[in-house]
């Protein structure tokens, strides 16, 4: 190896030492694909040699619903769109547009079936135990509406995405899959299927769908953020540092986008640039204690232990130790 390649590598394990540590402090498990670096990935070029085994996205990637619940309004203002109206027809065009034989026609193209006044009742009822912070009501009344209706799209949207806030991310995918089945070019679940897959660990498929929403909706800040997240999840920073810096353009006020971007030029070396972005995350959110962290790792890398050290202190103590 030349000594240019000798002192990537060098680096490399140093931000993963940091990681290491960054990840000990919080109990959590995000750093750990971090420190598989080794010196063939190094002369790849692209990361750890393999994705890390199945688990839950770190931090704030799952700590709401990246898209809204159906029909709910645009979050904190940030232009959330909910999932499409369903059509309502009549009984007897219902009975005139049915197929000759069964499988005749794609999901997509089927008659949805009305809403009756017990179904919309039950509906609202859902969204508002959400709403109220009562999952465990939210996704009984969800399921008793489902019972009557199993292709209600919206419903099991907003089911999946209850379920996946308790941690439940299998049944949660299990539904997006039937309701991708139901819309296929659906933006918004395949967005929640991606948030869903990254739980899990299935990173490859998480990219796909967020692909798939791209080629729709090249300008859609959600699918960005997230595609940010899984490419830097399998070690490909300088991807991740791109989609997170489209993400910014397209929506300036996450939080955690500048947070996963100061995580991405940490590892690309743009110190400056990783200082920044952490810096504007907890300007964002000032009780962000892994900003607070990834600011002290940027300045001890740049010598600066002095500045790095009340950096320390305050993210432990925001995090009662």
């Amino acid at each position: 190896m030349n000594p240019i390649s000798r002192r990537r590598v060098a680096r490399r394990r140093l931000i993963a030492e940091w990681a290491v540590r960054a990840n000990r402090l919080f109990g959590g498990e995000a750093a750990a694909a971090d420190a598989d670096y080794s010196e063939a990935d190094e002369v790849v070029g692209e990361g750890p040699a393999s994705v890390p085994p199945a688990r839950r996205l770190p931090f704030e990637l799952l700590e709401a619903p990246l898209v809204a619940l159906a029909d709910a309004p645009p979050p904190n203002g940030r232009g959330g769109v909910s999932m499409p109206e369903p059509s309502v027809v009549s009984q007897a065009a219902v009975e005139a547009s049915a197929p000759s034989a069964p499988g005749e026609r794609s999901p997509a193209a089927e008659p949805r079936p009305v809403e009756t006044d017990s179904e919309e009742h039950l509906y609202q009822a859902a969204r508002h135990a959400t709403e109220q912070r009562d999952p465990l009501r939210a996704v009984q009344l969800y399921r008793q509406l489902l019972e009557i209706n199993p292709d209600h799209v919206r419903a099991r949207n907003n089911l999946a995405l209850v379920l996946d806030e308790r941690g439940e991310h299998e049944e949660a995918l299990e539904h997006l899959d039937r309701c991708r089945r139901q819309e296929p070019q659906g933006v918004e679940v395949l967005i929640n299927r991606s948030a869903v897959l990254g739980a899990l660990g299935q990173y490859a498929e998480a990219e796909r769908d967020l692909l798939a929403v791209l080629n729709h909706e090249p300008s859609n800040a959600e699918a960005h953020f997230n595609l940010g997240l899984v490419t830097s999840r399998r070690g490909r920073w300088r991807e991740a540092v791109a989609h997170l810096r489209r993400a910014i353009e397209l929506d300036g006020g996450r939080a955690a986008a500048f947070y996963y971007l100061g995580e991405a030029l940490n590892h690309v070396d743009d110190l400056p640039g990783a200082l920044q972005a952490y810096q504007r995350s907890v300007e964002l959110k000032p009780s962000n204690p892994k900003a607070l962290y990834g600011m002290g790792m940027v300045l001890d890398r740049m010598n600066r232990p002095d500045d790095a050290t009340p950096l320390y202190r305050r993210s432990r103590e925001l995090q009662g130790k």
